[in-house]
């Protein structure tokens, strides 16, 4: 699927799976479950699994709801000295493990370690309400991301582009970390946007 050779829409009926990977129905049903905790199939019921599609109006309909809360919620944390030392420390960590997971991971690591650290940065504002609605947010995040096959090509997830959100925030500078946090957002959402066009998408 990250490569293309199940495109979107495309059925995944169990018995089909299992023979083309030699296992069991059961395990291919709970591979398809997993696939979709991952954002990368549906499952209808009576008409079983198919490879999850997402458009451009629902990607730039996301990110651009994820840029409005995120940055509020940065705002409101920065504004209000909400970002102490044990949450800086907490920040640093998530983008360390950014780091880690970009030398090391998979994409599915890179992608998760990316959500992980807007999550963090916008937990330290308090607000549960708005951080659930992040959270549903940032599950089409991740599917996104992984389906059209970004980290190929663009640096969203990569630690350079967040290292001066990073440091803003550390510096205690409300208009600039907010700045780079809504330019690297409405950045990730163009270079998605773009890669759904290439894609034939709609």
């Amino acid at each position: 699927m990250i490569r293309g050779e199940y495109p979107p829409g495309t059925p995944l009926p169990e018995q089909t799976l299992a023979a083309e990977f030699d296992i069991s129905r059961g395990t291919a049903r709970e591979a398809l479950r997993a696939l979709r905790d991952r954002g990368l199939v549906e499952i209808h019921p009576h008409r079983g699994a198919v490879v999850q599609s997402i458009g451009q109006q629902r990607v730039s309909e996301v990110f651009s709801l994820r840029a409005l809360l995120e940055c509020y919620a940065l705002r409101k944390a920065l504004s209000g000295d909400l970002v102490d030392g044990a949450a800086l420390t907490r920040i640093r960590a998530a983008f360390d493990d950014l780091v880690d997971s970009h030398r090391h991971g998979d994409v599915f690591e890179v992608v998760e370690a990316d959500i992980q650290l807007h999550f963090v940065i916008s937990s330290t504002c308090n607000e549960e309400l708005l951080l659930d609605h992040l959270k549903s947010i940032q599950s089409e995040t991740r599917r996104a991301i992984i389906l059209t096959k970004v980290l190929e090509s663009d640096t969203s997830a990569e630690p350079d582009t967040h290292r001066p959100i990073i440091e803003a925030i550390e510096a205690g500078d409300l208009e600039l970390a907010v700045s780079r946090l809504d330019e690297h957002i409405c950045q990730s959402r163009e270079q998605l946007l773009t890669r759904l066009r290439e894609r034939g998408e709609p």
